[in-house]
């Protein structure tokens, strides 16, 4: 049956949701994640957002195996030369320079389960996890005041996050 599960998209646009960084001998600052929207190959110039910190992909790997050049849908290590490992954190993007903007607002299509025991109000308070990144976030609802526990709709909204992340269409 897994051969028949279609690959990842390719969009020609990769990001990188850092869930570890570290420091390894002789090699400098690593990170790894989950490679979506994209390929990268060994030399990119990468940009790390928000912070904007940019570097270059010295070396790569995939499943525990160097590689020139790694599709999207994988587990990937990238060795990026002249950042500390203080320059990069958990819920960080990497990416091409310009292909991605941080963002501090979203729209959201929002159902709130039966098992959350109340609805989900306006004003209220949540934590956003999007990729590896945990934000806590303001909820405005649009077009009502709450949106009930146990719907089945999908209801609008828009979330004002604390801190800026990198966050895309149908993530």
């Amino acid at each position: 049956l897994v051969r028949h599960v279609p690959g990842a998209p390719d969009r020609g646009l990769p990001r990188l949701a850092v869930d570890r960084a570290f420091t390894l001998a002789g090699f400098g600052t690593v990170v790894t994640g989950t490679l979506r929207d994209g390929a990268l190959r060994a030399g990119d110039t990468l940009e790390v957002l928000p912070g904007g910190a940019h570097s270059r992909a010295r070396t790569l790997q995939s499943h525990g195996r160097s590689a020139e050049a790694v599709p999207p849908g994988r587990r990937t290590a990238i060795n990026l030369t002249g950042l500390s490992t203080e320059e990069v954190t958990r819920g960080d993007v990497v990416a091409h320079p310009g292909d991605y903007r941080p963002t501090r607002l979203l729209d959201a299509a929002v159902r709130v389960l039966a098992a959350a025991g109340a609805p989900l109000r306006h004003d209220d308070e949540v934590v956003l996890f999007c990729g590896a990144a945990e934000v806590s976030a303001h909820v405005r609802v649009l077009g009502a005041r709450e949106i009930p526990a146990g719907g089945t709709d999908e209801q609008p909204a828009q979330l004002r996050l604390s801190r800026p992340i990198v966050v895309c269409s149908g993530d």
